[in-house]
């Protein structure tokens, strides 16, 4: 297996991350960098949660401040976000269909487990479909916006086709 080098854009990452207060595990998720890396830069650099020197911190955020204020970079960041969300949702969609099938009872003790079951899948099931329709933007759509168009259908007559010929030979010269 290849070993991915980490980026000083991402060890300044790790750092500014860490610095604010995130854990490694979460450094390690939002940057697809594994915690070992993680642990490896932050003892390099003889960092502990909140122990940053300030020129790091300073470096850290000038640097990463360039990367967020370009316009793309924002956008396929959140971009990435967005499916990341998605992805996870639908995973865990899946994931509560099957486990759903199972949930059968016999007794009134696995009748209330199932019960208990069936309201968190219930609202792990609303909390994946928040993320999907935020990720889409779907919660900002306004009642004006959500309504589909009107679909209207008309037969043309032969006079209209050779009308609108006529029109578009027009509009090409």
């Amino acid at each position: 297996m290849t070993r991915k080098t980490t980026t000083p854009i991402e060890v300044t990452e790790i750092l500014a991350l860490r610095e604010a207060g995130y854990t490694v595990l979460a450094i390690s998720q939002k940057l697809n960098i594994s915690v070992r890396t993680i642990h490896r830069h932050l003892a390099t650099h003889g960092i502990k949660k909140g122990s940053l020197k300030e020129e790091v911190i300073e470096k850290a955020r000038t640097e990463l401040f360039k990367l967020v204020t370009s316009n793309p970079a924002i956008r396929e960041q959140a971009a990435k976000l967005i499916v990341d969300d998605i992805a996870h949702s639908n995973h865990l969609r899946a994931i509560m269909i099957e486990a759903s099938e199972h949930l059968k009872a016999t007794t009134l003790q696995e009748a209330v487990l199932v019960m208990r079951g069936a309201a968190a899948y219930s609202t792990a099931f609303k909390n994946t479909s928040d993320t999907i329709r935020h990720s889409l933007g779907a919660d900002k759509l306004t009642d004006e916006e959500s309504e589909l168009p009107e679909l209207i259908i008309t037969e043309l007559t032969s006079e209209q086709i050779k009308e609108m010929v006529r029109d578009s030979m027009v509009e090409e010269d």
